[in-house]
């Protein structure tokens, strides 16, 4: 079977893996003239670094990726702990790690381990059109490709989920903007312990420091604000956010002094609410994943780690179904529509609820709603060991497809 697909992030990636390793020939298409990756680095939790393992690639991301052993929230002036935690507890009971990795290191092992299905870019699809006999995928300059299946993962500004929705999709902005990037280790001296993931927080905000690898954190400053009131122009970040974290504690006043602002992402955190559908039913040959499907705030950790979920889940459904790469004759689209209902069933409710999680997270931690309910996590911190948050964590991580522990 023939898979396009479109969008080489890291769901559109991983699924042309996923599905050539099981023989099918896949073609992906992306936008871009240039694979930069947007932000510095991803925390890939436990249940994306499963999937990744499915896929051959855990050796790689061990060498390559941060080890992450503790979590720590401090106060955000003096840097007085508020807890502390080991995370090997977390990892035992989800049977994996978690690995903050840079996203530049991601992206370089999915196109390594891609080869050598073709990725060509500079290729922007605005629409396809569906037959009996397979689906045709029309791009802005006029030409378009053919083959069995298409799969849409071409982000939040997605042309082809629009057709299959049938509706313009609008994103969500969530209330705050994140800067963020890589620093050395070196830099911060004996400020952070180099394990730890440690989150200053105070006021509706939070600066982030995570250990991205042996060298570097990669850190995030969040910053509450209407859209479009933050600079855009980089010159004037480290004037604007060394005003906006006045008084906070050293960590964050030398990180703000030391990072190169010519590295920094500032990213402006939006969402979308649930899709009317994630797949064309109809036409029987198209579903979306990824941020084209279900974008989400970066507040649970699980952006990254969905998208690579909704590859696995499509190629067990391919299998399942009989519709391996090796299987003689096209697939036909009553068989397809076999596995687009399913992986709609598998997908929709999980990954809306974890959006909304996510939304309800992010409110709270930025102050967002309720300021009570802000204040009132500010105090629930202080007494916190580690068991509630992890209690958490894992519910999202264990509510994975079951099949990645086998």
């Amino acid at each position: 079977m023939k898979v396009i697909v479109i969008g080489a992030g890291i769901g559109g990636l991983a699924a042309s893996i996923a599905l050539r390793q099981d023989g099918h020939d896949t073609v992906v298409y992306e936008r871009v003239s240039d694979l930069r990756p947007v932000g510095a680095a991803i925390s890939v939790w436990s249940n994306g670094v499963k999937v990744l393992a499915k896929y051959g690639l855990l050796d790689r991301v061990k060498r390559v990726s941060g080890m992450m052993e503790r979590m720590a929230y401090r106060q955000w002036d003096n840097g007085d702990v508020y807890c502390d935690f080991d995370l090997n507890p977390l990892y035992e009971e989800a049977k994996m790690r978690a690995y903050p990795i840079a996203r530049s290191e991601l992206q370089a092992m999915l196109l390594d381990a891609n080869k050598p299905a073709p990725v060509h870019l500079s290729k922007t699809a605005v629409s396809y059109e569906t037959t009996a006999e397979g689906v045709t995928v029309h791009f802005h300059d006029g030409t378009s490709d053919t083959g069995d299946f298409v799969v849409i993962s071409d982000g939040t500004h997605s042309k082809l989920r629009n057709q299959i929705t049938g509706t313009s999709i609008v994103r969500d902005y969530v209330g705050y903007v994140n800067f963020n990037g890589a620093i050395e280790k070196s830099k911060l001296g004996h400020l952070l312990p180099s394990d730890t993931w440690t989150q200053f927080v105070g006021d509706g905000k939070r600066v982030s420091f995570m250990p991205m690898s042996d060298t570097h954190f990669y850190f995030f400053l969040d910053v509450t604000t209407p859209t479009g009131t933050t600079p855009s122009d980089s010159a004037q970040w480290k004037p604007f956010l060394a005003e906006y974290f006045s008084g906070w504690a050293q960590a964050v006043q030398t990180l703000i002094a030391e990072m190169d602002v010519g590295r920094v992402a500032r990213v402006e955190i939006h969402d979308t609410q649930r899709l009317p559908t994630l797949i064309d039913r109809e036409g029987g040959r198209a579903l979306i994943i990824g941020d084209a499907a279900h974008a989400t705030s970066p507040d649970i950790g699980q952006g990254g780690c969905q998208a690579l979920e909704d590859t696995f889940v499509v190629q067990r459904l391919l299998r399942k179904h009989g519709l391996s790469g090796k299987a003689s004759g096209r697939p036909t689209t009553e068989a397809l529509r076999g596995v687009l209902d399913e992986y709609e069933a598998l997908r929709a409710d999980r990954c809306a609820v974890l959006v909304q999680r996510a939304r309800q997270r992010s409110n709270i931690t930025h102050r967002l709603g309720d300021p009570k309910e802000t204040e009132a996590w500010y105090e629930e911190l202080k007494a916190e060991d580690g068991k509630g948050i992890m209690s958490g964590i894992l519910k999202t991580i264990l509510s994975a497809p079951k099949e990645l522990d086998e």
